[in-house]
């Protein structure tokens, strides 16, 4: 039996959490909520300067197959629900692609949630984002990939760092 999207999405979060928290080398301390009923997935307190940023996490273990082939391609999709999605409120997007064994992240996109709006496309209430893995891409979505953990702290960081306005 297949491990279901709401198992998979857990493990994303305990894969996140533990990366973030060692790349970090301790700096970034991990809060998840009781209930989980405004989409947000994990908040990160940054001990140095005593902010946090909100995270919330879309987890995925393949990349989309290429059009009229069995074969994956390099880009991913991601959706966010609409109803979770609050412009003003200061959060980021984490969109992450693991290894199929759920072991590691490939690549991860850390994206302001009011972005969204410009950068995703609006189907059936939902945001949705297709990024590329390929490192060598150039798609709308490669300002925001981190392609390590240490990358996607860094970012988390900077962003702490600078009271929440966005990381360049």
């Amino acid at each position: 039996m297949p491990l279901s999207s709401t198992q998979i999405g857990a493990i994303g979060e305990n894969l996140l959490v533990n990366a973030v928290m060692k790349a970090s080398d301790g700096r970034l301390s991990p809060f998840q909520p009781l209930a989980d009923d405004d989409g947000l997935d994990v908040l990160f307190f940054d001990k140095v300067t005593g902010n946090s940023v909100a995270i919330q996490l879309k987890c995925r273990t393949v990349s989309i197959r290429k059009r009229n082939s069995e074969e994956r391609g390099n880009v991913v999709h991601f959706q966010v629900r609409q109803a979770t999605f609050n412009e003003a409120r200061r959060a980021y997007l984490v969109a992450a692609l693991f290894n199929e064994e759920l072991t590691h992240f490939v690549a991860t996109w850390f994206i302001p949630m009011a972005l969204l709006p410009e950068v995703g496309k609006d189907i059936s209430g939902k945001w949705v984002i297709r990024p590329s893995k390929a490192e060598g891409s150039a798609d709308r979505y490669t300002p925001y990939r981190c392609l390590t953990a240490e990358e996607l702290a860094n970012r988390i960081i900077a962003v702490c760092e600078s009271h929440g306005k966005p990381a360049e």
